[in-house]
């Protein structure tokens, strides 16, 4: 069992493990969504594949990328849950504009899907799966008590040197 496990816990809490289930069935549809559509449009317009075939690559590539941060999620990467919320946000939005313009269909289900596996991410059962990063200690500035009137230069305290510090 490697260290971070051992200080998140051994077991992954299910919500992470559901909404991370949710990310990757989505994806999976998605992904069939784009092969299906680019063997519709062989049949139905041949002159097309090229660029449909570009639209794919770039689908199934974008694709990729949001499993791998389903993936880093799942590991325990607040970096992927802020990136994948994010991207679940602008699902929601999209649809949310969608609704207004026109009549909803089915394909409102994955991007809503996408909202909730977010939510859950940030559940407070969640929390302790995401370690928060460590900040770094930030320098200490020497406190300024004047300015040279002759050069301009800041005057600033110096420590230890009048037997205090």
């Amino acid at each position: 069992m490697d260290d971070v496990s051992e200080q998140r816990g051994a077991r992954r809490p299910t919500v992470v493990t559901v909404a991370v289930a949710i990310w990757w069935t989505v994806l999976a549809v998605r992904t069939v969504e784009v092969v299906v559509g680019i063997v519709r449009l062989d049949r139905e317009d041949p002159a097309l594949v090229p660029a449909g075939l570009v639209g794919a690559v770039l689908g199934i590539g974008f694709c990729a990328l949001l499993a791998w941060g389903a993936l880093r999620t799942a590991r325990g990467s607040g970096t992927a849950r802020f990136w994948l919320a994010l991207v679940s946000a602008f699902a929601v939005l999209n649809v949310v504009i969608a609704v207004f313009a026109a009549e909803p269909s089915w394909t409102v289900l994955e991007p809503l899907a996408l909202g909730v596996a977010a939510v859950l991410t940030y559940l407070p059962s969640a929390r302790p799966w995401f370690p928060k990063a460590e900040r770094r200690p930030r320098r200490v500035e020497p406190r300024t008590i004047g300015w040279d009137p002759q050069t301009g230069e800041r005057i600033t305290e110096q420590h230890g040197s009048d037997g205090r510090g």
